[in-house]
């Protein structure tokens, strides 16, 4: 199997973020204070030296909104609800620059753990609107769901690996058809 290139900046952060969860080998890179430091230093970004399980859980649960968010073109209710109240908690807001030129998306910094969701967060924001976003999507196969970018010219991939995925999907839906036809 050939794995498909990585999202390109900004969007890796969000597609190594939803991909710490493996649903095929039930691996979740985020099940240990360990493992949430392990992620955000690997990512740059500022995490608590002792995580605490209310920390965990909250990376989880954005982890897992942002799934939802990229398994839909529009999103879910609950995953937007679910964004949308990590924005609102770190009080991320863009914030324009006179120099260099530009915004940026800053929030309160009441923790490390506030300055890491705000910067993955501002990711989501800044690609929504830019259109990007629209690229990064999980597998259709729901014992799958693995982020990955989707280089098609019309951004109209389903599965993280066609030969994969996308095989196994085939492999059922014909075997479906010839049970029903036997059935029948």
């Amino acid at each position: 199997m050939v794995p498909r290139p990585a999202a390109p900046p900004p969007l890796g952060v969000v597609q190594r973020l939803v991909n710490t969860r493996e649903l095929l080998e039930d691996r979740d890179d985020l099940s240990t204070p360990a493992g949430l430091v392990t992620w955000a230093d690997s990512e740059g970004l500022p995490c608590p030296a002792r995580p605490t399980e209310a920390d965990l859980t909250r990376v989880r649960r954005l982890r897992e909104a942002l799934r939802q968010l990229l398994g839909a073109p529009e999103g879910t209710p609950a995953a937007v609800s679910a964004l949308n109240g990590e924005l609102a908690r770190t009080g991320t807001r863009p914030l324009l620059q006179i120099d260099p030129p530009g915004a940026e998306f800053v929030g309160d910094d009441a923790t490390a753990l506030d300055t890491a969701i705000t910067r993955v967060l501002a990711t989501v924001v800044t690609t929504r609107l830019d259109g990007s976003l629209r690229r990064l999507k999980t597998c259709a196969a729901e014992d799958c769901l693995w982020a990955f970018y989707d280089r098609s010219p019309n951004a109209v991939s389903r599965w993280c690996e066609t030969s994969v995925c996308g095989a196994r999907h085939k492999m059922r839906a014909y075997r479906a058809r010839q049970a029903a036809g036997t059935s029948g």
